[in-house]
């Protein structure tokens, strides 16, 4: 159980120290029983800069919440929502000296997600000791003839209780972020001039509602306050994991090495599901997370994207026929995490008020499900791209507008449409294409296949590169059908994205 915090002024929040969990890029449901006790301020709910361990013996003097009910408190920015990208967006524009609020009804618990990355994507944000674990060697099975393939590239799990405890020292430090655990119920714009961001109703609270210049909508998938324009559904990645204590009769895996994709479906023994397994493929990813000693292990059975999605039971179902085929012996599931992520489709109607960021703004990579530092990435640049707005002014409209098209640039669309082909395409080919597809993918020089998995192919022609480079190492089966789905699906937009068009800012 966590410790009890110390009492501190009513405009502080202490963070409360959590039990630590294992971490991929997938949503996790903790069982009742699992679930950490959480030892938190009694209400009123608090408002003002939270505390981290570090700062609790000096708290930080910031601007608070006015105590009285009849003026509105005005902000430069409300940031609805304190996951990852909330959170990290509200740090950034407290740094750049904007008076920021961020509400999030959960923001005295564990954000509920888990996050593995790649580590090189991280340690250029300097968040490389924001991690649990770190695997030098990665691997995958995705050759037909069911043989091994390590990658040169380390893979980390993000530790969340460091990340956040950053992320909140951060907006201490700025003195200029504000922090509610409260939920946002309505957002109201005035055309020409503020927009009123109502909070849930709460007696005990004396401010029900703030205004602001700008409202910034960080809630993920849910999309609460951002309207998407209509036209494709996106596909969606589902996994069932389990974290888990297994006997020492048998780990078949290095322990050492995390497996990020392992394709074989020799555990597919009868005759309907080799034929289920064929039509809808499915790999397993692992997690060693004891040093070695392959006792204490997260596994999971995911759909790379699937439209509709998988079932929970059917990923379930393979992934227990997966682990006893291969000696495994499941002594204790410590958690269980189910993903649920939506990956491609369209964007947020970028002519609106209200701005999104990370999930809602449709950052997740439509063919492969990463987003943390992505999210992380593009704070520090939208923070300013919204300080350098508001900065020169106008009707609320317009800076909206301007915000929008400098999160969405010409490149940032065209790379989309680049990313969403390969999503759409991956939708609907079999396990022998799925295998025959990744197969050429790692076959790539490691840049090409890294800067594809990190967002990082900004210029046509390193695309073009990239997609020739599949294309002349693969099966001509699945040459054929990326052959199709460019003239029928792909079309105009993919072949935008692979020429030069357009000039790429710098700081893609």
């Amino acid at each position: 159980m966590a410790p009890s915090s110390p009492t501190l002024p009513s405009a502080f929040l202490t963070p409360v120290a959590l039990p630590r969990a294992h971490a991929s890029f997938r949503r996790r449901v903790i069982p009742p029983s699992a679930r950490p006790l959480l030892t938190a301020p009694s209400r009123p709910r608090v408002r003002g800069p939270l505390l981290t361990a570090s700062s609790q013996s000096a708290p930080v003097s910031a601007p608070a919440v006015s105590s009285s009910p009849s003026p509105t408190p005005l902000y430069d920015v409300v940031v609805i929502g304190a996951g990852p990208a909330g959170l990290s967006l509200a740090a950034a524009l407290g740094e750049r000296a904007l008076r920021v609020f961020c509400a999030d009804a959960n923001l005295h618990t564990p954000w509920p997600n888990n996050y593995g990355t790649w580590l090189d994507d991280l340690e250029p944000l300097g968040l490389h000791d924001c991690v649990s674990h770190v695997w030098n060697r990665t691997s995958v099975y995705v050759r037909r003839d069911g043989q091994k393939r390590v990658l040169p590239r380390q893979y980390t799990r993000v530790d969340r209780i460091k990340l956040k405890a950053r992320l909140l020292e951060r907006c201490a430090e700025s003195a200029k972020v504000t922090l509610a655990a409260d939920a946002v119920s309505s957002v109201r714009h005035e055309k020409q001039g503020l927009s009123y961001v109502q909070l849930q109703d709460n007696p005990q609270q004396s401010v029900q509602q703030v205004s602001t210049r700008l409202v910034i909508d960080a809630t993920g998938h849910a999309l609460k306050f951002v309207n998407v324009k209509p036209g494709k559904v996106p596909g969606v990645q589902a996994a069932y994991g389990i974290e888990c204590i297994v006997s020492e009769k048998g780990y078949p895996y290095d322990s050492y090495e995390m497996l990020l994709m392992d394709y074989r479906d020799d555990h597919m023994l009868t005759p309907e599901d080799k034929r289920i397994s064929l039509e809808q493929p499915t790999f397993l990813y692992v997690m060693p997370l004891d040093n070695g000693k392959g006792l204490h292990v997260f596994f999971e059975e995911t759909s790379l994207v699937a439209s509709p999605p998988m079932d929970f039971d059917l990923l379930k179902e393979r992934l227990y026929k997966r682990l006893n085929y291969y000696g495994i012996q499941v002594e204790q599931v410590l958690e269980e995490e189910f993903c649920y992520i939506p990956m491609g489709g369209e964007k947020p109607d970028l002519d609106q008020r209200v701005i999104a960021f990370g999930g809602a703004a449709a950052f997740v990579h439509p063919a492969t499900g990463y987003m943390i530092a992505r999210a992380l990435k593009r704070a520090n640049q939208t923070a300013q791209i919204i300080v350098d707005e508001l900065e020169r002014g106008g009707d609320p409209d317009d800076v909206s507008r301007r915000i929008w098209n400098s999160i969405w640039n010409e490149g940032r669309n065209r790379q989309r449409d680049f990313f969403n082909f390969g999503g759409e395409y991956l939708q609907h080919i079999d396990l022998q294409e799925t295998r025959d597809f990744f197969t050429a993918f790692f076959d790539l020089p490691t840049q090409q296949w890294a800067d594809f998995l990190s967002f990082r192919l900004m210029k046509p022609l390193e695309r073009l590169v990239f997609g020739l480079g599949v294309f002349v190492r693969t099966s001509n089966r699945v040459r054929l059908s990326l052959m199709m789905d460019s003239m029928t699906k792909g079309r105009i937009p993919l072949l935008t994205s692979v020429l030069p068009l357009y000039k790429v800012d710098e700081e893609d």
